[in-house]
């Protein structure tokens, strides 16, 4: 599991999924075509985990860029 999700991380930091989300990004073809293979593959789950991840990390780097007063 925790191999899936390091090669998720590689994939994710390469295609440059750092930054921030355009507004369509369910409209997409990578994305509709993510989409189709967790629904074809029945893996809800894991893509759940790889969500929470990826959120997580987005949170810890944005409360790193506040400013503290």
């Amino acid at each position: 599991m925790n191999e899936e999700l390091d090669l998720a991380n590689e994939a994710a930091s390469k295609a440059g999924l750092t930054g921030g989300v355009p507004k369509n990004f369910r409209q997409q073809a990578d994305m509709e075509a993510f989409y189709r293979f967790v629904h074809e593959n029945d893996l809800r789950d894991e893509a759940l985990t790889i969500f929470d991840k990826v959120r997580e990390q987005k949170a810890i780097a944005r409360a790193a860029k506040k400013p503290k007063h």
